[in-house]
């Protein structure tokens, strides 16, 4: 992709980048989770990601052009590259097997996650679709 591309999008495409990339890491996580069910002392994990990539916008946001709408993004987010998410172990207490996977907390969490991840994309979607129609000089050609 284009820097210009990245540039016109006012850094937004890097943020949404960066959240489906988490969004797929904590859906393999979760399906692991799920396979290992009948895995004596499996412990479930996930990963947070959620409260560092906030962090990074708002410090962002505090540095660049002042945001007049709080859904805005703010621009040029340099720091976004050093956000990594962390795997948390699940301290549940385990059952007999010492497996502490609860499948219903689990297939909640995947269903989130899966939705999270499909408006992430939209927005994706959306952000490309706005760039061609401003690059087709608003569709007269």
């Amino acid at each position: 992709m284009s820097m210009d591309i990245l540039k016109l999008s006012g850094g937004s495409i890097d943020i949404y980048k960066k959240v489906l990339d988490f969004r797929s890491e904590r859906h393999n996580l979760i399906s692991s989770n799920i396979a290992n069910i009948n895995t004596p002392n499996y412990k479930s994990s996930d990963i947070s990601f959620e409260e560092q990539l906030r962090a990074v916008v708002d410090s962002e946001s505090s540095k660049g052009l002042m945001k007049t709408h709080e859904r805005h993004l703010p621009t040029g987010l340099k720091e976004i590259e050093k956000v990594s998410p962390e795997v948390v172990i699940d301290n549940t207490p385990p059952g007999i097997d010492g497996n502490n996977v609860d499948i219903d907390k689990e297939v909640t969490k995947m269903a989130e996650n899966t939705i999270m991840y499909n408006a992430v994309a939209q927005l994706v979607k959306d952000e490309f679709e706005g760039l061609k129609y401003a690059i087709d000089q608003g569709g007269s050609k």
